[in-house]
């Protein structure tokens, strides 16, 4: 049920921006739909659109945090590439004159607008400035990662006498025992195996594998559970 939960707060955001971009698009008719088509059109066209872009961009979201600053242009760039050229496959059907270089370089300015003005906006609202508005929890093991790799956690795991760190930003390898850095998180989370340790909200799914119990995470790492955890695990609601 708390899985369920974490789900339904995780997509809660992109359905609400596509169900206001529908209806308000919709109504509003922008970009000459308001003259080309009907309400029904453009309530049903609009609401493809905004579905679409709405589910690439929450895709490509997640795999820009895998990747530095560099790397993350370079995948929203393409995530403009392929929007603009799926809207201009669209737009030529729907409309008729559309097509050509020239309405294409058109949606792509569009849509790479769009995106660096959410960009922009997401920025501000998470920058330190106002960060500082929020009293955060202090977390003793995040200071022990390198800068650019602090932030959310998803899994940590031991490897020998080291741990390997594993957040939304990358991985670290430190000096440390499992048991001292559980003691230091900050964050909800359960050891789950005498080697894993797993954030509560880094927990995709939960599946069997040959009557084993296996944790999917937000990295794609399945994580097992053993025997002497799994009732802690229940508890928890990752199954």
């Amino acid at each position: 049920m708390q899985l369920t939960l974490r789900e339904m707060e995780r997509y809660r955001a992109p359905l609400l921006v596509w169900l206001t971009v529908s209806i308000v698009a919709g109504v509003a008719g922008p970009f000459g739909t308001l003259e080309a088509m009907g309400v029904v059109g453009r309530l049903a066209y609009w609401s493809g659109v905004a579905s679409g872009s709405v589910a690439l961009g929450f895709g490509t979201f997640s795999l820009a945090q895998r990747f530095g600053f560099i790397g993350q242009c370079a995948v929203w760039a393409g995530m403009v590439v392929l929007l603009s050229a799926a809207l201009h496959a669209i737009n030529s059907v729907v409309f008729a004159g559309w097509g050509g270089l020239a309405d294409w370089a058109y949606l792509a300015a569009i849509v790479g607008m769009v995106v660096v003005a959410v960009k922009v906006m997401v920025w501000g609202l998470s920058s330190p400035k106002n960060a500082q508005t929020k009293a955060p929890q202090a977390d003793p093991f995040m200071a022990r990662l390198p800068f650019d790799v602090r932030g959310n956690l998803v899994r940590i795991e031991a490897q020998d006498h080291y741990l390997n760190v594993v957040t939304q930003r990358g991985t670290a390898l430190i000096l440390m025992r499992l048991g001292d850095a559980i003691g230091e998180v900050a964050v909800g989370g359960l050891q789950v195996h005498r080697s894993h340790w797993v954030a509560l909200n880094g927990v995709t799914r939960h599946r069997r594998d040959k009557g084993r119990d296996v944790l999917v995470m937000s990295d794609g790492v399945e994580v097992p559970v053993s025997r002497s955890f799994r009732g802690a695990a229940q508890e928890a609601g990752l199954f």
